[in-house]
């Protein structure tokens, strides 16, 4: 049988065309990425007279402490995560940061620091009336910092100013905050997260035994990530827990699916507040997930204050961790 070149022709035409399609979607994956890349390398920029992200001068030092020198390691990029105690955006009633995480990646050396910040830290935050009219700075929990933006985007920086004031004014570049409803949808998009229960969590669901191994999904990752028992500490260590489930789901989601981080962040622009642009985030979440992460919760201790549950920074082990994480000894 011969087979002629004008038969040969066309399906050698279709593999080419295929090879170029895919390769400039490659291609302009990887461009996307090389934006992002320097645009976080500008330091995002976003201060607006509100968190300062300027570059410290290494020529002197910023800290001094038992006898060493301590400069700012501009390396980092700090955004600040905000879960928000409501389902939607669409929410106009005032609500509090249910959850708070400071991620701190630092692409020199593809490490990752995520700070757990309970949301019952005692921390200075800023007191606005119903106007908007500032009144004062005043030590509550830091959960409250949120509920006095006039919106989103202002009650975010609120929030991102009482963290960099708890650790000693680091600068935060950005901030990414995301509603109950998104939760559902980012972890159904690394198709679940599989923990250990580490405690009886039997009144939300009966397979939900301490010591049981679970996969979670969808409406249920926002019910073992909210559901408190007697004190809040035992949920803050369910979401660290969950955290560093999520990133190694995301690990493989995204080796089967690069363009994943791209497409949830358009996906979640509806329900979602950031100043972080998407070609950033994308960089960012590209990044992040390939990083050796470490998870740290601030040093402190639980109490009551008027039958409040309240976080009890421990001052000196958090400056400590504070220069440990976020500074470098002046040589």
């Amino acid at each position: 049988m011969t087979v002629t070149l004008t038969k040969l022709k066309k399906p050698l035409i279709i593999i080419g065309v295929i090879g170029l399609l895919v390769l400039s979607i490659v291609l302009s994956y990887f461009i996307i990425l090389k934006i992002g890349e320097n645009r976080l390398r500008n330091k995002l920029s976003y201060t607006d007279d509100k968190i300062s992200s300027s570059a410290y001068d290494e020529a002197e030092a910023d800290a001094y402490y038992n006898g060493n020198s301590y400069y700012y390691n501009n390396d980092l990029v700090n955004i600040l995560l905000i879960g928000v105690d409501k389902d939607s955006i669409k929410d106009k009633n005032s609500k509090q940061a249910d959850a708070v995480f400071l991620v701190s990646f630092n692409p020199k050396d593809n490490t990752v620091n995520v700070t757990a910040i309970s949301r019952n830290t005692l921390a200075d935050i800023e007191i606005y009336d119903m106007n908007g009219e500032f009144l004062a700075t005043e030590k509550a929990q830091i959960c409250l910092s949120y509920a006095y933006g006039k919106d989103a985007d202002e009650s975010s920086l609120l929030t991102c100013k009482a963290v960099s004031r708890l650790l000693y004014n680091i600068p935060i570049n950005g901030y990414y905050t995301v509603y109950m409803d998104s939760i559902a949808q980012i972890v159904d998009s690394v198709g679940g997260v599989t923990v250990t229960v580490p405690e009886d969590l039997t009144d939300v669901y009966s397979h939900w035994k301490k010591g049981a191994t679970v996969t979670i999904t969808g409406k249920d990752a926002i019910a073992y990530l909210r559901h408190r028992n007697d004190l809040s500490e035992e949920r803050l260590q369910r979401q660290k827990q969950f955290i560093s489930a999520f990133a190694e789901s995301a690990k493989r989601a995204v080796l089967k699916d690069i363009s994943l981080p791209f497409n949830m962040y358009n996906k979640l622009a509806k329900n979602t507040v950031t100043n972080v642009d998407v070609t950033s985030a994308v960089y960012l979440a590209s990044e992040i997930i390939k990083a050796d992460l470490k998870i740290l919760q601030i040093p402190g201790s639980v109490g009551f204050k008027d039958e409040i549950e309240t976080f009890e920074p421990n001052e000196t082990a958090l400056y400590e961790q504070v220069l440990d994480v976020f500074y470098k000894i002046k040589k």
